[in-house]
């Protein structure tokens, strides 16, 4: 069913940007916030104003990170079973848990992600694996200038043309 008021594919205003993002923030779906009367456009509309619009954008993103905090806050209560959750079955409550889980990973994997440790001690040249801390200073000098002169490219020196 299209909205009234303006035509499709219209230019949102502030005051839209600024209830979509609220909306989101509280956990919505924007599918679900384009049929409050505030909104005047299609979801189509929203999609295409977030790759015109940086800024409603960047609010949008804030929001959605802003979204995650009341989930992973209620996930204790899901998983002892205390308000709302009491009557619920085990194996529907741990399921919930788990999809909060998952939805927080995906959207802040950086967050709520598993953490994963990386070396980056090591350096390749020439086909071998050079330990950084194995080097002395006079070396690990020697490998940054190789690198740098390598990234610069040769150097090309002008010839004196005086005759």
């Amino acid at each position: 069913m299209a909205k009234r008021g303006r035509p499709p594919g219209g230019v949102m205003t502030q005051a839209e940007k600024v209830h979509v993002c609220e909306q989101i923030a509280v956990g919505r779906p924007v599918s679900e916030i384009i049929k409050d009367d505030e909104i005047k456009v299609s979801q189509r509309t929203v999609n295409e104003e977030l790759n015109r619009d940086p800024y409603f954008l960047a609010s949008y993103a804030r929001a959605r990170e802003a979204q995650i905090e009341p989930a992973q806050e209620e996930i204790e209560d899901i998983l002892v079973g205390r308000g709302v959750w009491a009557d619920v079955p085990w194996d529907a409550r741990k399921e919930l848990a788990n999809h909060r889980r998952w939805n927080a990973i995906r959207l802040q994997r950086f967050r709520y992600g598993d953490k994963i440790d990386v070396n980056a001690n090591l350096k390749v040249v020439e086909g071998r694996v050079i330990e950084a801390e194995a080097l002395d200073m006079d070396q690990l000098t020697a490998v940054r200038e190789a690198l740098v002169a390598a990234i610069e490219g040769p150097v090309e020196y002008e010839e004196d043309m005086e005759d």
